[in-house]
């Protein structure tokens, strides 16, 4: 399933709260699938929500009884570890759905999710997807789908965060917010350099002091807190080196 970058064609303000599932022109290419029926059932109980930056969407811990999908904006999930260290598992932009395995394992969310700007969510809830899951084989194969493409990069990430180097971490790190949630060399101000140590497991001072490192070598350009990607090649090779 591809998604477009998002960040190449985004509105200057989020829309209006979404009126309903039945009526939504642009909705995930998930529920391309479902019918009247389906989508009014997906639609029954479901509310949206328009959060500002920095505001709290799903906290890690509490009950598990809703998907969310995001309709406009951006945001981040991460785990809150031991002593208050985060490790920032993904940036999410439309129309990534986000539930994760608490809505059929423990019931809790297994991490949190934070607007980075103002974003538009919709919260499904999950008994009614389920049904609908039963009712749409075409839809369950979607979801499954999806659930192993997540599953896959959870796999790609554990491997260079445990195996890789620093350069390589950083370096994976910036491809891909450039090419995969960005769509372009540039890597906007939202991205923090906390955030880029979060989702590196790293300090933030060694992260700082590697993106200076990619500067000096004349592969990234650093204007403010923007990132720009100058030499994609280079950055791949140490990427692939680690």
């Amino acid at each position: 399933m591809t998604l477009t970058p998002y960040f190449n064609n985004q509105n200057s303000s989020v829309r209006k709260l979404c009126a309903g599932c039945d009526q939504c022109n642009e909705r995930s290419p998930l529920f391309h699938p479902l019918n009247r029926d389906e989508l009014s059932l997906i639609n029954k109980d479901r509310y949206s929500v328009r959060f500002h930056e920095g505001e709290v969407i799903l906290k890690q811990g509490t009950q598990a009884t809703y998907y969310v999908s995001i309709v406009e904006g951006f945001a981040k999930i991460y785990i809150e570890g031991h002593l208050d260290r985060r490790l920032i598992l993904d940036f999410v932009r439309p129309w990534k759905l986000v539930g994760g395995p608490g809505v059929y394992l423990n019931e809790k969310y297994r991490y949190s999710m934070v607007a980075v700007r103002e974003t538009l969510v919709c919260f499904i809830q999950a008994e009614n997807f389920k049904k609908v899951l039963a009712l749409n084989s075409q839809f369950s194969d979607r979801f499954i789908i999806l659930c192993s493409y997540n599953y896959s990069r959870a796999l790609e990430r554990m491997v260079g965060l445990s195996q890789k180097q620093m350069h390589g971490r950083i370096a994976d790190a910036l491809i891909y917010l450039s090419e995969e949630i960005y769509g372009q060399s540039t890597i906007g101000a939202e991205i923090s350099r906390q955030d880029i140590a979060d989702y590196t497991s790293m300090s933030k001072d060694s992260a700082i002091r590697i993106l200076k490192e990619l500067e000096r070598d004349a592969i990234i350009h650093l204007e403010g807190h923007t990132i720009q990607i100058l030499d994609s090649r280079r950055l791949h090779d140490i990427s692939v080196k680690g």
